[in-house]
C-alpha cells in the first residue's frame, strides 16, 4: 500500500486491487482524501472526531467530499429491491453519485476496531460488509438505468468504514500509541476477519499526531482513536445500454 503524507492530516494508504477502471481509481482516491481533509477540519473546528459517531455522522464529511467532485448526486436515493426468490420492495442506496460519465451506488457501514485485541476482531466488522453487499445484490437493474440517466457505465460499491479505538479506566500515553506499527496491524485485521480477500479497496488514513488524544466520557473511561480504515468492494460493473 502506498502512503502519502497529508498537511496537518497524517498518512493516507490506498490500494486497489483488480481495478482497473481509471475513473473508478480516480473518484475513490479523491473522494478518501476529501473525507479525510474534511475529517480534520472538524476536529479543528470542534476538538472532536466526526467519525467515532456512527454511519448518519459520517455524511457530515462524505456529502461536502462528494460536492466537491460533482455537483450530480443525491443522499438516500429511493429504488425498488428484489432479493433472490423474495418479494421486491420499495428502499433506498445510500448514495447515487454521477461522476464522468459513471453511475456510482454506494452503501456506506461504519464499525469499530479494538486494535489491541488484533487476533480476535469483533464479528460485525464483516459482517457489516456483507450486509451493505447484500443490499446492493438486491437492487433492481432497471432502477439502476432510471438513476443513470446519461450515464453508460454502472458500479455498484460497499464502503466500510473501521475505526481503531482504545479504551482504559487509565490515561491513555499517546507516545506509547504512536510507537504501534498501524499498518501491520490493519493487515492482521483485513486477514483475521477476511476482509483482504473479499474487498478490492483498502485504504488506512493513520492520523496526524497532533489528532492522537484520550477522550474522557461521563464513565470516566478514556479513549483514543489513532487511525482509521476504509474498506471497499466493486460488487458490480456493467455498461447501461438504452
Amino acid at each position: 500500500m502506498r502512503y502519502e503524507t497529508i498537511r496537518k492530516c497524517g498518512e493516507l494508504g490506498i490500494e486497489f486491487n483488480d481495478i482497473n477502471e481509471r475513473i473508478t481509481i480516480d473518484f475513490l482516491k479523491k473522494l478518501l482524501r476529501g473525507i479525510v481533509e474534511r475529517s480534520t477540519k472538524y476536529y479543528d473546528e470542534t476538538l472532536d472526531h466526526v467519525f467515532v459517531y456512527r454511519e448518519k455522522q459520517m455524511h457530515s464529511v462524505i456529502c461536502p467530499s462528494i460536492a466537491d467532485l460533482t455537483s450530480s448526486y443525491l443522499l438516500e436515493l429511493p429504488l425498488i429491491r428484489k432479493p433472490a426468490g423474495e418479494e421486491e420492495y420499495p428502499g433506498s442506496v445510500d448514495y447515487w453519485v454521477s461522476y464522468r460519465g459513471y453511475s456510482f451506488l454506494i452503501e456506506l457501514k461504519h464499525t469499530y476496531f479494538a486494535y489491541r485485541t488484533v487476533k480476535t476482531p469483533r464479528k460485525d466488522i464483516a459482517e457489516k460488509m456483507e450486509e451493505a453487499l447484500n443490499q446492493l445484490r438486491s437492487i433492481r437493474i432497471d432502477q439502476c438505468r432510471y438513476a443513470a440517466g446519461s450515464d453508460k457505465m454502472l458500479t455498484k460499491m460497499a464502503l466500510l468504514t473501521i475505526v481503531f479505538y482504545e479504551g482504559s479506566k487509565k490515561k491513555i500515553s499517546e507516545k506509547e500509541v504512536m510507537r504501534l506499527d498501524f499498518k501491520n496491524i490493519f493487515r492482521k485485521m483485513l486477514n483475521r476477519t477476511g476482509l483482504m480477500k473479499t474487498s478490492n479497496l483498502l485504504s488506512l488514513w493513520i492520523l496526524d499526531r497532533r489528532l492522537i488524544i484520550p477522550f474522557e466520557y461521563q464513565n470516566k473511561e478514556n479513549e483514543i482513536y489513532p487511525a482509521v480504515g476504509f474498506v471497499g468492494k466493486i460488487l458490480e460493473k456493467r455498461e447501461l445500454l438504452d
